[in-house]
């Protein structure tokens, strides 16, 4: 079975589009197609894509034929929001590109005591162009929503009266992940270090269940996966 080729494209209209920049470098030089070549272009932002035909190739610059815009085919499937403790280099890459592949909806990091890095506002550019490119990977035609860094008490606030099916990974926690993949869910995953001891009580009194993946201690990122990846199967029915 051959690979369609996708490419992100912002505003898709029916017609003929000329693209530069990444796209036309993925398609040209990547993919190296050539008039007549087809592939899909896809809008993350509004979560449709069109089927599309290249036109003319240039030095820079690509032409191609867009066909009508519809709904994306593949979108994020998990109705769940996680919360993830801010963990330092490029964990928060890691993150949002395992995030968006499993179909999450929102990646909401946290601030916790326990957190080193304090990512500011300019790296939000970062993080949606691998939430892109993970999403161009895997299928999908929309990404989640992704928040900066707020602190986790006023998150745990903020969700207190919310009905989703709250969950916090914790270490040693009696309750298996497993027993409680229910959605629309809210997981909150700790930084390097975990939670506080007052942290975690502040997610009890928010309604948080606590939950484990079992006996051993996992990195913050990979905990983040194997969870997403529970809830994925789960959908799946695997």
């Amino acid at each position: 079975m051959t690979r369609v080729v996708r490419v992100a494209v912002e505003g898709l209209e029916r017609g003929t589009r000329e693209l530069s920049g990444p796209a036309a470098h993925y398609l040209m030089v990547v993919h190296r197609l050539e008039p007549g070549s087809e592939f899909v272009a896809f809008d993350p932002e509004s979560g449709l894509e069109a089927d599309s035909r290249v036109v003319r190739v240039e030095r820079r610059s690509l032409f191609c034929e867009l066909d009508a815009p519809r709904s994306a085919l593949r979108r994020g499937a998990l109705d769940v929001t996680l919360l993830q403790g801010v963990g330092k280099g490029d964990k928060l890459e890691e993150v949002v590109r395992t995030a968006t592949a499993l179909g999450v909806r929102a990646v909401c990091f946290v601030a916790a005591e326990r957190s080193v890095a304090r990512p500011h506002a300019e790296r939000a550019a970062r993080l949606k162009s691998v939430a892109i490119e993970a999403a161009r990977q895997s299928g999908r035609g929309d990404i989640p929503r992704i928040a900066l860094p707020e602190p986790l008490e006023q998150v745990l606030v903020a969700w207190r009266s919310d009905g989703a099916n709250k969950l916090c990974l914790t270490p040693g926690a009696t309750q298996p992940l497993g027993a409680r993949l229910v959605e629309p869910a809210a997981l909150l995953i700790g930084p390097e270090g975990g939670l506080s001891p007052r942290e975690l009580e502040l997610a009890d009194a928010a309604g948080f269940e606590r939950v484990s993946l079992g006996p051993l201690t996992l990195r913050t990122e990979l905990a983040a996966a194997v969870a997403l990846g529970c809830f994925a199967a789960q959908l799946s029915g695997a």
